[in-house]
C-alpha cells in the first residue's frame, strides 16, 4: 500500500481538519445563501419600488385628470354664478330705485306747506329725469349691442377678436 503523507498525522489532527473543513464548508454555505438572499431581498424591493412609482404615476396622472375636471366644473358654476349675480345687481338696483321713487312720492303727499311741496316736486322731477337718462342709456346700449351682433351675424366673424398682425403687413 502507498504511504500517505496524512499516515503520520494523529487521527485526531485528521479528525479535527475535518471538522474544520466542514466548518468552512458550512459557514462558506451559510453566507452565500445570505448573499443570495439579500440579494433577492433587494431585487423585490427595487421590484416593488419600481411597482409603487408606476402606481404612483398612474395615480398622479388621474389626480391631473380629476383636477382638470373639478376645473372645468368650477369654471361652469362661476360663469353661472356671474350671470346670477348680475341679475341679482340688477334687481338691487331697481329695488333702489323704488324706494326712492316711494321716499319722493311719501314726500309730495305729506308735504305740510308750500315750501316742503315745491321742494318735494323739484326733487321727484330731478329723479323722474335721472330715471329718463337711465332708460335712454339702456336704449343706447342695447342698440349699439344689436348694431355688433347684426355686424358678427353679416361678417360671419367677430372682428373684435381678430389679431392686427395678421401677416397682412
Amino acid at each position: 500500500m502507498p504511504s500517505s503523507e496524512y499516515s503520520s498525522l494523529p487521527v485526531w489532527a485528521v479528525f479535527v481538519a475535518i471538522i474544520l473543513s466542514a466548518g468552512l464548508a458550512w459557514f462558506t454555505q451559510r453566507w452565500l445563501y445570505r448573499a443570495k438572499r439579500a440579494d433577492a431581498k433587494e431585487d423585490a424591493r427595487i421590484e416593488n419600488a419600481h411597482r409603487v412609482e408606476i402606481h404612483r404615476d398612474d395615480l398622479t396622472l388621474e389626480l391631473i385628470q380629476s383636477a382638470r375636471q373639478e376645473m372645468q366644473s368650477a369654471r361652469i358654476e362661476v360663469e353661472e354664478l356671474r350671470e346670477e349675480v348680475r341679475k341679482l345687481r340688477s334687481m338691487e338696483n331697481h329695488f333702489y330705485h323704488f324706494q326712492q321713487s316711494l321716499e319722493h312720492l311719501e314726500a309730495l303727499l305729506f308735504a305740510n306747506t308750500a315750501e316742503e311741496r315745491s321742494v318735494a316736486e323739484h326733487n321727484a322731477r330731478a329723479f323722474l329725469n335721472r330715471m329718463k337718462r337711465l332708460q335712454d342709456a339702456k336704449g343706447t346700449l342695447t342698440n349699439e349691442a344689436q348694431r355688433v351682433a347684426s355686424a358678427v351675424h353679416l361678417l360671419g366673424d367677430d372682428p373684435t377678436t381678430k389679431s392686427k398682425g395678421n401677416g397682412n403687413g
